[in-house]
């Protein structure tokens, strides 16, 4: 095993937040996801794989929480019967038996694209299926992230969500600002001196240029795996604007990140922005239609029925960066799938496919197979089966219904997160594992039913025409 230096950063944080306590290690575990490019370790025996930060921290975030009784209760019963967490266990712990007996069963039965690493260079080739060392890793970062989930679910059902909202609206805002120093140090040529930041052992896209248009990538390898990120933090902090939490930081947030991410030049970036913006823009006008929209339900269709206009606007006044913005376009959207890049995707997902026949819908085993969709990835990897735990997990998550508090706005906020996670992954990802950005949110969505069940009285309470209504329906149930 190597030490980077980041690792002896990691592990002295680490080291403080046992000491400190479960909140403060989730500050630094949500920091640390912010860390893509970073490795803390790197395992010669595992083909040299880079273990980044927010693993170690995950790994002393969960020794925090088990240090302390109420929380560690709190964990455990996140994996309770017929809730998203008991879905996430049966997901992960297939997931993870299938990366050991999959890759031995279907042996040499197949060829499958998977990640290779050598002397100079880190790439996706296509490979005799058999064991490696991606099943091993794969299944690590799953059962990381279970317990990320669990954790992170104990704090917000222990009343931990200011802390948590709190830490994710810092994280945006270090979002934006590796943005700009990204496109910064690229334009100055001094990118050297964020080296220290990108020492993984993975293939970094780091000084791409489209359209004349700085790909940003931040703190990550490349546009695709920051654009992801950013849309996340984007679906949270714009959910909760529009249910009136902290409007002004939330609003400022959600419109300098949808700016960054449309300025990111990612096709992925693109397309489930406007995927998840559909959605939204929907919900809006149902809401709009029952006559229950809001002041910012109103003012979000008002900024999307602008668009036509400013784009008229621009092309009328400022041709140029028309011009600009329709290369950028054609480049990174219209013309994406005749590059080299989107032919080479479109045959990993095509041979992933081919896998998930050959192996008669078993799957390849997890870290096997590599796509470029998430929906992909999870059939060659986990087969049927994996695919409908994972859907059922997700449904399980879902809880709709009027707002009953600050918390429960959370919840809802992490859960259009993930839809929003779900929409990127399924257009480019490239593995079954989500990342901890993704199981964070999680966690806070698969809060919501165990808040409601805990605020509703004193919601009732506070609301004595709901509040009879809310009795009267217990009487008619019971």
């Amino acid at each position: 095993m190597i030490i980077e230096v980041i690792g002896v950063a990691t592990v002295l944080a680490g080291l403080w937040v046992l000491w400190q306590g479960p909140v403060a290690a989730f500050w630094v575990l949500s920091l640390s996801a912010l860390l893509g490019a970073a490795a803390a370790f790197k395992l010669p025996a595992l083909g040299d794989a880079s273990v980044p930060p927010v693993i170690v921290v995950a790994l002393f975030l969960v020794i925090s929480v088990a240090l302390r009784p109420r929380l560690r209760e709190a964990a455990i019963e996140s994996l309770a019967p017929s809730g998203p967490g008991f879905w996430l266990l049966l997901f992960t712990t297939y997931a993870v038996a299938s990366a050991y007996f999959m890759p031995r069963l279907f042996q040499g039965l197949t060829h499958a694209y998977s990640l290779a690493r050598n002397d100079i260079d880190v790439g996706i080739v296509s490979l005799v299926l058999m064991p490696r060392a991606s099943n091993t890793t794969q299944a690590a970062y799953l059962i990381a992230d279970l317990g990320c989930f669990m954790c992170v679910r104990a704090l917000m059902i222990r009343g931990q969500a200011k802390a948590i909202t709190n830490a994710l609206i810092v994280c945006a805002v270090l979002l934006l600002v590796s943005a700009v120093v990204d496109v910064v140090a690229y334009h100055t040529d001094t990118a050297f001196l964020l080296s220290w930041l990108r020492n993984a052992n993975y293939r970094m896209l780091d000084a791409g240029e489209i359209g004349g248009f700085k790909r940003i990538v931040g703190t990550f390898t490349e546009a695709g795996a920051f654009s992801y990120v950013a849309l996340g933090f984007y679906a949270f902090c714009l959910s909760l604007w529009l249910d009136g939490f902290r409007t002004r930081i939330t609003a400022t947030l959600a419109l300098l990140l949808a700016l960054c991410l449309l300025l990111s030049t990612s096709t992925t970036a693109y397309g489930s922005f406007a995927i998840f913006s559909s959605l939204i823009l929907a919900g809006a006008l149902v809401k709009l239609a029952n006559g229950q929209a809001t002041r910012r339900d109103c003012g979000y269709l008002v900024i999307f029925s602008m668009i036509p206009f400013l784009l008229g606007t621009a092309i009328m006044f400022a041709p140029s960066i028309w011009s600009a913005m329709m290369g950028l376009f054609d480049a990174t959207v219209s013309s994406k799938l005749e590059s080299q890049s989107g032919i080479e995707r479109m045959r990993w997902n095509y041979f992933a496919m081919k896998n998930f026949w050959d192996t008669a819908g078993f799957g390849a085993g997890v870290g096997s197979v590599r796509a470029s969709s998430f929906a992909v990835a999870l059939l060659a990897n986990t087969g049927v089966l994996g695919l409908l735990l994972f859907v059922v997990m997700l449904a399980s998550s879902f809880t709709p219904g009027r707002l009953l508090s600050f918390d429960d706005a959370v919840a809802r906020a992490g859960f259009r997160a993930c839809l929003a996670l779900i929409g990127a992954a399924c257009l480019s990802a490239a593995s079954v594992d989500l990342g901890f950005v993704f199981f964070i949110f999680f966690a806070l969505a698969a809060s919501a039913r165990q808040l409601r069940k805990r605020e509703a009285p004193q919601f009732a309470a506070s609301n004595p025409a709901i509040g009879a209504r809310h009795y009267q329906l217990q009487g008619a149930s019971s």
